[in-house]
Parts: structure tokens; C-alpha cells; sequence
């Protein structure tokens, strides 16, 4: 993969939730961002991918855990 781990390395579910959302944006007519002689949505997705210009992003938690009473809920 050509992808540089510039803010941070993606996991493989990062990666295949990303490329999934961007084949199903592809399928459903949305516009192509690079040029390719590909048809198939999902292979369009990873060449996006590995040339870094899906523009989705990823929103991690943090690695605390916070306990909330049922009152702190609503």
C-alpha cells in the first residue's frame, strides 16, 4: 500500500468500514475521485484508499472508560 501513516496507522476495520462506505457512495452514483478504466465500486474504493483521497473520517474513543449512572444519561 502507498498509504502513509500520517496522523495515525488505520486498523483493518477501519480500513474495510472505509472502503466499504466509499464502494456503497460509488454504487449508489456518487462521483469518482480518480481516474481509472475500473468499473467494480469496490476496487475503485481501494485505489482511492491507497492513494489516500477518501475524504471520511475516522473518529476514535478515547482509552478511558467512564462510568455514567443512569441520572447522568438523560
Amino acid at each position: 500500500m502507498v498509504i502513509k501513516d500520517f496522523p495515525f496507522k488505520y486498523t483493518r476495520f477501519e480500513k474495510a468500514r472505509i472502503i466499504g462506505a466509499r464502494a456503497l457512495q460509488i454504487a449508489m452514483g456518487a462521483p469518482v475521485l480518480i481516474n481509472l478504466n475500473k468499473t467494480d465500486p469496490i476496487e475503485i474504493a481501494i485505489e482511492e484508499f491507497e492513494k489516500g483521497v477518501i475524504p471520511i473520517t475516522v473518529k476514535r474513543r478515547s482509552n478511558r472508560f467512564i462510568w455514567l449512572e443512569r441520572y447522568d444519561m438523560f
